[in-house]
């Protein structure tokens, strides 16, 4: 298996880490009846919990533009050390990302964030220059 698609299955790793962690979650503070109940009426949400969601619905966001980059650099076989590289500082950076929005540590975060989308670019590049 290529680097690209280690990464790719890397990236679904740390989404299944992150809607494990918000499960963790909400059974902590709502309980488990909630959480395996009808769900008709809210929560209160803490802002850890609300960083968490947010977290996963931009690791998701992420992962939309990611899956179909990776897929055509294997399926063009333009596979090279920019698009290895490329992915591989992508789910670094989605991993620090993650924990940087849950721990709420602005600034960096959003570096971070920046970072990833130029790795991003790099294989929409790699692709489109091959």
């Amino acid at each position: 298996m290529t680097i690209e698609l280690w990464m790719l299955t890397a990236a679904a790793a740390l989404q299944f880490t992150l809607l494990f962690t918000h499960g963790t979650h909400i059974f902590l503070t709502a309980g488990m009846m909630w959480g395996i109940g009808r769900r008709d009426n809210n929560r209160d949400v803490s802002d850890l919990g609300r960083r968490i969601e947010r977290t996963i619905i931009n690791t998701m966001e992420g992962l939309a533009i990611f899956v179909p980059l990776v897929l055509v650099v294997q399926l063009a076989e333009v596979s090279s050390p920019l698009t290895q590289l490329a992915a591989q500082a992508y789910v670094a950076l989605r991993v620090a990302f993650a924990l940087l929005y849950i721990f709420n540590v602005p600034y960096v975060r959003t570096a971070t964030w920046l970072a990833g989308q130029a790795c991003l670019a790099a294989l929409a590049y790699a692709i489109v220059t091959s």
